[in-house]
């Protein structure tokens, strides 16, 4: 799962620069093209989002968003299905030209 963290400007609500979206789409569509695509969303503000917590011994508590460290949070999520982490580096790094001064984070999904 390649996990695209979000930023200030993004959680302020600005729609990302179409230029940008353009060359993203593009390497989803390699994506799409060479098979490992399995899903890619885009994610809303946190603004329009809540977080649960669950305290030890207490009761859990709902806190509505908008969250403050946005280098914690995520923009868009992509699974692929790829043989390696390595294979999985190789897409991300796709991105780098989609979006400058991005981060990926690259997870394995469990089971």
């Amino acid at each position: 799962m390649l996990l695209h963290k979000s930023n200030e400007k993004l959680e302020a609500g600005q729609a990302p620069d179409p230029e940008m979206l353009a060359r993203a789409d593009e390497v989803l569509e390699e994506m799409r093209q060479a098979g490992v695509l399995c899903t890619a969303e885009g994610l809303m503000p946190s603004s329009r989002g809540a977080r649960v917590t669950f305290p030890g011994g207490g009761a859990p508590r709902v806190l509505d968003g908008p969250f403050t460290e946005t280098k914690e949070l995520i923009a868009g999520v992509s699974i692929i299905r790829v043989d390696s982490k390595e294979d999985a580096v190789r897409w991300a790094l796709r991105f780098a030209d989609a979006d400058p001064g991005t981060e990926i984070d690259i997870l394995e999904l469990a089971g």
